[in-house]
């Protein structure tokens, strides 16, 4: 049995224990961890259906048919084209699925498709199923976690070899240009996200865009970034600094650091997921910077780069082998510095195992 089979049986249980008769998935990192097809959300509805009985539905663009029948030939599958346009195909997966409830994914399917279901589907047997669909992908298998762990290699050997190159007076955008093609260099299949490179004042925008400021001296060089492989994203951020850094600077720093490894040490099997985000914070509280703090400690990652667990203060979730999240606080002085630092933890059979391995020290450059 491989283990795209384990993820449906899975998944027809899941529907089972929810009073639910089947999902519907739309392109995105649900639809890959079970088809292993990677389609794009674009204007082509596509809908993958799988019945708590195991049968499987799909709604399939004609001009991806070769690719689809490839990967999912147990799935029935209603191919349509742009002249005819896709209302036949929903009606058709209607008195295929009979009626029966439904969940869908609330944060990702569109407006698009979700009318196209109602005006087919009776309205009250469709159902946001995030919640219960969170608990899917939260844990990770042997398969997974060797994507990720070549993906955050591929991350740090590039991040080297990126930082060796920079030097004062190059632009946010070269750094990250550099940043782009070491990673491609060095195996990734694509990037986890729009690398996020940031100088100065900027980094203290925390999912700032990069442009062309250049790197002066004293500044600070945020760099948050991950390379994706199999499937699987990294996600790490650094914070260095151009020659030297101020006192002031030096001890923002020291406090990220400090409140990143106090953090990483609470992770442990069964403790709740919100106790890392409360041992990093309190660091942060109560250093001479809490007004600088703008986010919680860390997110879940694995197919997607925000998914569950949530590592935030009230999440009570405990921590259960196989999961993996980050460990990311930061201080933002705005118009003068960010800081942030982040590490990608696996939650081994012993515990916290930290898959990223970059150094955490005040590091310069230029």
């Amino acid at each position: 049995m491989n283990h795209l089979t384990i993820r449906l049986a899975r998944l027809s249980v899941l529907a089972k224990d929810n009073n639910l008769g089947a999902f519907a998935f739309v392109p995105g990192p649900n639809f890959m961890y079970l088809t292993g097809v990677n389609l794009h959300l674009m204007e082509r509805p596509t809908i993958f259906v799988v019945c708590a009985d195991g049968t499987q539905f799909a709604i399939m663009p004609l001009l991806e048919k070769q690719k689809w029948s490839k990967a999912m030939p147990a799935a029935k599958t209603f191919y349509w084209s742009d002249a005819d346009g896709p209302s036949s195909a929903f009606t058709w997966l209607a008195d295929k699925c009979g009626s029966i409830a439904i969940g869908v994914e609330g944060l990702r399917m569109r407006m698009a498709e979700y009318d196209a279901l109602c005006a087919c589907w009776q309205n009250n047997k469709i159902f946001d199923a995030d919640s219960c669909l969170e608990k899917l992908r939260i844990l990770k298998d042997a398969s997974e976690l060797k994507a990720l762990r070549r993906a955050i290699e591929i991350s740090e050997i590039s991040l080297k070899e990126t930082l060796d190159y920079t030097a004062v007076g190059l632009t946010e955008l070269q750094v990250k240009a550099r940043l782009q093609q070491s990673m491609l260099s060095n195996g990734a299949e694509g990037f986890s996200f729009d690398p996020i490179v940031l100088t100065g004042a900027e980094a203290a925008n925390p999912h700032g865009s990069s442009g062309d400021r250049p790197i002066l001296p004293g500044s600070c060089l945020l760099i948050d970034f991950g390379a994706s492989y199999d499937g699987m994203h990294a996600d790490i951020t650094r914070t260095f600094f151009c020659q030297h850094l101020s006192e002031e600077h030096h001890m923002i720093y020291d406090v990220v650091h400090a409140a990143n490894e106090a953090g990483k040490k609470v992770v442990s099997i069964g403790t709740q997921v919100g106790a890392v985000d409360d041992a990093a914070t309190s660091v942060l509280e109560a250093s001479p910077y809490s007004n600088m703090i703008l986010h919680k400690t860390g997110h879940g990652l694995g197919h997607d780069i925000h998914e569950a667990p949530q590592v935030m203060r009230g999440n009570n979730t405990p921590m259960l082998e196989g999961m993996v999240f980050t460990v990311e606080p930061g201080l933002y002085k705005s118009g003068e510095i960010g800081v942030r630092i982040e590490d990608d933890i696996y939650i081994g059979p012993e515990g916290a195992d930290c898959l990223t391995s970059f150094s955490r020290e005040v590091q310069f450059f230029g």
